[in-house]
């Protein structure tokens, strides 16, 4: 005699799979959710050391701009300043987050000056919000930008 599952038991199983299955759901998405909202800001934050290294080997200032129409964040040197245009960056914001109470700026958001430094009428913090209602913050810390969860 062969030893089998039966039709019922197997079933059974698949049913008890689909019930686990369901109950997790909303964790994962939950997990999902935060996980695309710390690669943003860790671009974010990315962006901003590279606005600092851009600043220093091209020997002009260079801004963090964002444009909440497009969807993009970037860096660039600012008005009246000439870099190097093939060093320019513009990256995509995740589409289910976007910026929150962002300062107007006619630049840009921050600005590094050719020495590495953080000009001081630069954005305290940059809030990034999720359409969930889950935020986080790239804060200035010093000289430097760093993460806050909220």
């Amino acid at each position: 005699m062969t030893k089998a599952f039966t039709l019922i038991e197997l079933i059974l199983v698949l049913a008890l799979l689909t019930v686990i299955t369901a109950l997790a759901a909303p964790s994962l998405s939950r997990s999902f959710r935060k996980g695309d909202l710390e690669n943003q800001a860790l671009a974010l934050l990315a962006a901003t050391e590279y606005a600092r290294s851009e600043a220093v080997s091209q020997g002009v200032p260079m801004t963090l701009w964002v444009d909440e129409e497009s969807g993009y964040f970037g860096v660039r040197p600012p008005a009246g300043f000439e870099g190097v245009p093939e060093r320019e960056k513009a990256w995509p914001l995740h589409q289910d987050i976007r910026f929150q109470d962002i300062p107007p700026a006619e630049d840009g958001l921050l600005t590094f000056q050719p020495d590495g430094t953080l000009e001081l009428d630069s954005a305290e913090q940059f809030n990034l919000l999720h359409r969930d209602g889950e935020s986080m913050a790239v804060v200035k810390k010093e000289n430097a930008y760093r993460i806050e969860k909220e």
